[in-house]
Formats: C-alpha cells, structure tokens, sequence
C-alpha cells in the first residue's frame, strides 16, 4: 500500500478542574487486580467528548470503605434508587462530581476526585452534550461503492 504520511497533531482540550455534571456510559462489574469484585463506571461529561472513568472496589475486608463510595454515587444519582446495585438500572442517569488534575506517564489526565450530592448540583448549568467533532466533508470521507469480484469456493485468491 502507498501512503503519502503526514503527521497530523490534534490539540487535546482537557477538561479543567472543577465541579461538573457526568452522565453514566457504561458500568460494569470487573476483578480488580488484587482479585477483588470491582464496578468499571465511564462517564460522560458535560459538554466534553473526553470520557472520565472511576473504579469502585467491593473490599470484604473493609466494607465501610465500599458502603461509603457507594453512598456517595447515591447521593449523587438522584435518579438511581438508593441501594440498587443493577448497574442496568444505571446507565444514562446524570450525577455530578469535583474533576482533578493529575499527571500520569508525563501527561496532564483528570480524575474523579469526589461525586457532589444531588442538593450542591443546584448552582451547575443544566446537561450540556458533547461538542461533535467537525467532520470534514471530502471525496475521501463520503462511503464510495468499491466494485470487486468475488472468488469462488476454492479458487485461489489473487495474492497467493
């Protein structure tokens, strides 16, 4: 195959620190690496296309510690009943946290430092959804009809 490369940066906008609405994406159950049962939450977040995701780790040994995170998504859920751990039941629903700044492999990431209770999301503007990346619209990008010929059972492909 030849390719003309040229290499194209994208600027990568990070979500500043600060008290933002998230919506769930995806919740599902998970092993953490110590072997423990653990739930892998993404998030949405308003007005942002970058995903933010949190772990909340079911510790046996420590049961207050997971009754706490859990409290804490509860009180920020609203819409999830208190308790109910049918991440089914989850999805979509919109909460809030605090987004902190962290540096990981020498990059700037955020991270979910504390979800807010439903009664601070007042002062928050209302679900924003995510900027939509402008697509530029070219020959390259429109689906084309690609004619080909298929081969018969059996029949040697041409690159053999």
């Amino acid at each position: 195959m030849e390719w003309n490369y040229q290499r194209e940066e994208t600027e990568r906008k990070i979500v500043p620190e600060g008290n933002h609405r998230i919506r769930i994406k995806s919740a599902e159950k998970a092993i953490s690496r110590n072997g423990n049962e653990m739930l892998a939450l993404v998030f949405t977040i308003s007005g942002y296309n970058q995903p933010l995701f949190h772990y909340i780790t079911f510790m046996k040994d420590q049961p207050e510690i997971t009754n706490r995170k859990l409290t804490a998504l509860f009180d920020s859920f609203k819409d999830i009943k208190e308790g109910d751990c049918n991440t089914e039941n989850w999805i979509g629903k919109v909460g809030a946290c605090h987004i902190k700044h962290e540096e990981y492999n020498g990059e700037k990431t955020i991270r979910l430092h504390y979800f807010l209770r439903a009664e601070e999301q007042g002062s928050l503007p209302a679900w924003q959804e995510p900027e939509k990346k402008e697509e530029a619209k070219s020959a390259a990008t429109e689906p084309q009809e690609i004619p080909f010929t298929p081969i018969a059972e059996g029949e040697e492909m041409p690159w053999d």
